[in-house]
């Protein structure tokens, strides 16, 4: 019994002590302990394999008695049979444990060197200057996105920042006030860290640290994981290349400037160092904030007078210079002292000052609404370098700076003045009249995830001067205070959680639903007040793009495609269908030439596309522009801007030929013949025009404006004609300031008539100057039509009168791809257009007389209607990569072209277009189909090792099934997507319709070298041809400018709602967005969740 007992006890120690044992281990291997303290585990991965293994397989921690004497017990006593098989319970017990204890060693082991991987790649460098290959550049670890990544909620968490500047007692006291962090040894570069104590805190504490002279630093190529921006800077400048870096760009950002004295070599130097700093970092940005600085040395205790008088001179010396107090607080001193204490202790009292100045500087930025989140620090950060980088004496502007570069255009102050002028017509009150500009200037500076700047501030910086000019230009008074008291009232209501800024838009709206309906205007998108309006409602009022997506529902299985119900202004009932071009698409044109009954065989083309594409997809759905001349613009207002189906707009052009021509028979006898002559002179056309305007009339109808309410809205429409010059007449109103375009004055817009000198000639571009006066569309075709010599011209009250536009621009191609950037801000130019001719003569005219004078001005003039010199003129203006993008479709007579009125050879015409229709349609249906796709990104480009991870989805503007199988029908051996010249092996049929939402969805991650490489996405059609995608070439750069995506990952301005949600999509984005890992050689692998 002694002997068991004994062999008892002793076993229940050992797996006491086993059991301490590995505790120790555990807790010394944990990834939140060992590597936190940057020490090491105990034993290799080797030494605990043999411990294990020599546990496993010896008798090592049996039982004594078990081990040594197992003849020794007695084993009669029931009592001892009992205690022995407990004994033999619990050995099998402690052997199971070991094993599982091995595999648990094992997991542990992997996730130890899968951390240490992770974290060595973590470093804490921030900022560099380097000079590389002659030129210099800061190079830029994004450090601040990584501490956002590592903090717990970069949204609600305002960090300070402490900068220290010093040498070896630096390097002192950052281990004795960090003693949790790792520091590393100290690097020719500005490092950043946050004190991990402060990582779940509401104030982090981040600490940014450099040597006290910062040098360029030569290299031969860019560190792994940073960043290089050039600096554009005069040759003297670079000098002081550290200084600019540190007072114009990261001081912005500073709490603290924390300078060790003793290491820079006296307060003499410190100040020498301040003044440099304050000369450089005056008027650094827009901000009024001053960084304190704490200046820390040891105390002297053999010399205090001398320390006292130093002191005094220093204060009195930095007192003297304005420079210094104007960009920083009047420094303070910091005494160590100097007994025989620990580093900690001696540093104690610096940690608490410190403290009490980052307390006390973001209690000022808090009141001065500059305390930014971890989110927006890091974004402003990137945005201001860059803004120092590229011109370092220009300050920065924070208010401007969180916009990303979209400026609030100046046609701003158009709208608001139209606003103004139309509501005082109206007898709105003034107090109305402020606070609805006030809520739409709140929607425009206050997106959802934004940073609330003072109201003040952003009133000043963005938007009086647009208030005061409207308002002086309305002849109202230029106060701008009930409009900044508003805006400010309205503010104050975010800030109390009552937003989003739109729903408190909506209840304003709501207010004053009664006074909106009352007013309407064609020149300005009343809710927004900001962009000229695009989709006329039933009710009178108007939508721009951007209202149209915000107010209206994503319609299911379609993209950028919405359903307007109800007007937002009036609360009035609607039910019309909006397309939005998506900002990554390109443009899709269609432009039908003049010709008179010739105008049948364009709608020939069209409708061999439309027999192609099946009932399921529309031609109309294809285009984005359309511009019609003469027979072609009744084709193009018909089949676009009516939205009728092809085949009737075949059907309605010729029975307007045949009742036209019916009721005008030709004259047989020869004074039959002269009377027609002298009474076309004297009525200015062969034919009578009151029934060519009957029989409009009752196509289009009397009352339909140009600019009125469609079926779809969407597709831009025009028709040219000539008045005293070519002028269009549009469906749509244009962008009236697009970028690096001349801005149209305010006579211009209020006479309607805006004039443009471009490539393509000279001409103007009609906008009513109210609704009352907008053309008619049977008007518009009327003057389209009106050819010299057939039909007299037409009056068009603003325009004058309108004679055939086949005058000036018998091919409108020219002139629409010259319109085309005007109709959105971004200044696409179409990136897919098809030209359809009236047909062409198979020879030249024969001549049987001299060529004089006479006949050299007939050829002048007929020259100038040539439609297909008009032709090779457009493709000269085309880059040459994109002009296999640009088709003529057109018929070759055996002999010279019919007549403008030789209505009785239409059906021989008919039957010559189909014949050609049948061999040039597909390959131009072919480019409308790939300009359909489209490519978004779907989440901010991640930078790693020098390159750019993007991953996104290529989407398509048509109904999935249906862009399917047209595309299978057309091209049948189309394999793969191809990025540049690399197949993704990705097919564009398989899996490529989404079957929950029905949407067009392949899923695409690639890599690019900078945001300025170009990016070819192209579709394999058969082997080794390759066609570009719409909206290819492009560049990373023109993707997140476009999609608004901020590449730090800060909300930035709103994307447009562009479909209906679908997880579906989502996740399959999502699984193509996951890292990839390299193989391991373990069973298992690391899983990152």
């Amino acid at each position: 019994m002694d002997v068991v007992g004994t062999q008892t006890a002793k076993t229940m120690d050992t797996e006491t002590e086993f059991n301490t044992s590995m505790s120790t281990t555990t807790d010394a291997c944990d990834l939140c302990g060992c590597l936190r303290d940057n020490t090491s585990p105990q034993y290799t991965a080797e030494e605990f394999n043999q411990i294990i293994q020599q546990l496993h397989d010896t008798p090592e921690h049996l039982p004594m008695g078990v081990r040594q004497h197992p003849g020794a017990i007695d084993l009669g006593g029931e009592n001892d049979r009992e205690k022995v098989k407990m004994l033999q319970e619990e050995c099998d017990a402690l052997r199971a444990r070991l094993k599982g204890t091995e595999r648990d060693l094992e997991e542990l082991e992997r996730a130890y060197n899968v951390k240490s991987v992770l974290l060595s790649c973590l470093s804490d460098g921030w900022l560099q200057p380097a000079e590389r290959h002659g030129g210099a550049y800061v190079h830029h670890s994004r450090r601040l996105v990584q501490i956002r990544d590592q903090l717990a909620s970069p949204q609600t968490q305002f960090p300070s920042l402490i900068v220290f500047l010093g040498n070896r007692k630096k390097d002192v006291a950052l281990r004795a006030l960090f003693p949790d962090n790792t520091l590393s040894q100290r690097q020719p570069y500005i490092q950043l860290d946050v004190d991990s104590r402060t990582t779940f805190a509401d104030h982090p504490l981040l600490f940014s640290h450099c040597d006290a002279k910062l040098e360029f630093h030569k290299t031969d190529r860019i560190p792994r994981d940073y960043e290089e921006i050039p600096l554009r800077w005069p040759l003297i400048d670079l000098h002081h290349a550290s200084d600019i870096i540190l007072s114009r760009a990261m001081f912005m950002f500073t709490d603290v400037i924390c300078i060790f004295a003793d290491d820079l070599g006296g307060l003499d130097a410190v100040r020498n160092m301040l003044t440099r700093w304050a000369m450089v970092g005056r008027n650094a940005s827009s901000l009024e904030y001053r960084p304190r600085v704490l200046i820390v040395m040891e105390t002297d205790h053999k010399h205090p007078t001398y320390e006292t008088l130093d002191e005094m001179d220093f204060f009195f010396m930095l007192a003297q210079d304005r420079n210094v107090t104007e960009v920083f607080v009047t420094p303070s001193l910091h005494r160590l002292p100097g007994q025989a204490l620990s580093d900690i202790a001696q540093h104690c009292s610096l940690k608490n000052d410190l403290l009490k100045l980052t307390d006390i500087s973001r209690r000022d930025r808090k009141e001065e609404g500059y305390l930014f989140s971890v989110m927006h620090m890091a974004f402003f950060f990137q945005t201001a370098l860059d803004h120092v980088c590229r011109a370092p004496q220009a300050p920065f502007d924070f208010v401007r700076g969180a916009r990303a570069g979209i400026e609030v255009g100046q046609s701003h102050r158009f709208h608001l003045r139209d606003f103004l002028v139309v509501t005082r017509d109206r007898g709105w009150k003034l107090e109305d009249q402020a606070s609805h500009i006030a809520s739409t200037l709140l929607i425009d500076a206050y997106p959802p995830g934004s940073h609330f700047f003072s109201p003040a501030a952003v009133f000043d910086t963005l938007y009086r001067h647009h208030c005061q000019e409207a308002l002086l230009s309305a002849e109202l008074s230029s106060c701008c205070q009930p409009i900044e008291y508003h805006f400010a009232r309205l503010r104050s209501r975010l800030l109390f959680g009552k937003g989003p800024p739109r729903r408190i838009h909506e209840e304003g709206l709501a207010r004053r639903r009664g006074l909106f309906r009352m007013i309407a205007t064609s020149h300005t998108c009343l809710l927004c007040l900001s962009h000229p309006p695009q989709h006329p409602l039933p009710c009178g009022h108007a939508y721009c793009d951007i209202c149209a997506a915000w107010y209206g529902s994503p319609v299911e299985g379609a993209e950028y495609e919405y359903s307007v119900r109800r007007c937002a202004l009036c609360q009035m009932s609607t039910d019309i269908l909006v397309r939005v071009l998506p900002p990554t698409a390109s443009v899709r044109a269609i432009t039908i030439d003049g010709g008179g009954v010739r105008a049948i065989m364009p709608l020939r083309f069209l409708g061999y596309m439309q027999k192609i594409l099946g009932p399921g997809c529309l031609v109309q759905d294809m285009v984005d522009v359309a511009f019609g001349t003469s027979g072609g613009g009744i084709a193009v207002l018909k089949a676009f801007r009516q939205r009728r189906p092809i085949s009737e707009c075949q059907q309605t052009l010729a029975d307007l030929i045949v009742r036209f021509f019916q009721g005008h028979p030709s004259p047989r006898t020869t004074w039959n013949k002269l009377i027609q002559t002298i009474r076309c002179w004297w009525k200015d056309g062969w034919y009578d025009a009151s029934l060519w305007d009957e029989l409009l009339q009752k196509e289009f109808g009397v009352d339909q404006g140009m600019f009125d309410v469609q079926p779809v809205s969407g597709t831009k429409v025009a028709v040219t004609a000539v008045a005293d010059q070519p002028v269009l007449l549009i469906n749509y109103r244009r962008v009236v300031d697009p970028p690096g375009q001349r801005c149209l004055d305010d006579a211009m817009q209020t006479t309607g008539v805006a004039p443009l000198a471009h490539s393509g000639g000279y001409y103007r571009v009609y906008t009513a100057p109210d609704p009352e006066h907008e053309p008619q569309l049977w008007k518009c075709g009327r003057a389209t039509t009106a050819a010299p010599g057939l039909l007299p011209p037409i009056e068009i009250p603003g325009v004058g009168s309108c004679a055939d536009g086949g005058l000036k621009h018998n091919n409108p191609a020219l002139i629409c791809r010259a319109e085309t950037p005007f109709m959105w801000a971004s200044n696409p130019v179409p990136g897919t257009l098809i030209s359809l001719g009236t047909g062409k003569a198979g020879r030249q005219r024969r001549r049987r007389w001299p060529r004089g004078f006479a006949l050299r001005l007939y050829d002048s003039f007929l020259a100038s209607m040539d439609a297909e010199q008009a032709w090779e003129d457009l493709l000269g203006q085309v880059d040459p990569a994109n002009r296999r993008n640009y088709h003529r479709l057109n018929v070759t007579f055996p002999d010279q072209e019919p007549l403008l009125n030789a209505a009785a050879q239409v059906e021989w015409m008919t039957e010559l277009a189909d014949k050609t229709a049948v061999m040039q349609v597909p390959r131009a249906l072919t480019s409308l189909l790939l300009a359909s796709f489209f490519f978004e990104l779907s989440s901010p480009p991640c930078y790693n090792d020098g390159i750019y991870q993007c991953c996104g989805a290529i989407r398509c503007r048509l109904r999935g099934k249906d862009l399917v199988q047209v595309l299978r029908q057309l091209h049948p051996q189309a394999s793969t997507f191809v990025l540049g010249t690399c197949p993704l092996g990705i097919s564009p049929f398989q899996d490529a319709v989404c079957s929950d939402c029905a949407r067009y969805c392949v899923p695409v991650k690639f890599e690019v070298d900078g945001l300025d490489s170009n990016i070819l996405l192209s579709l394999e059609l058969y082997p080794h041809q390759l066609q570009l995608l719409g909206g290819f070439p492009s560049s990373l750069r023109h993707l997140v400018d476009r999609l608004r995506i901020n590449m730090i990952g800060c909300p930035g301005l709103p994307r447009l709602p562009a479909r209906t949600e679908c997880k579906s999509c989502e996740l399959r984005i999502h699984r193509k967005a996951r890292p990839d890992f390299e193989d391991s050689s373990y069973k298992k692998r690391v899983r990152f969740i």
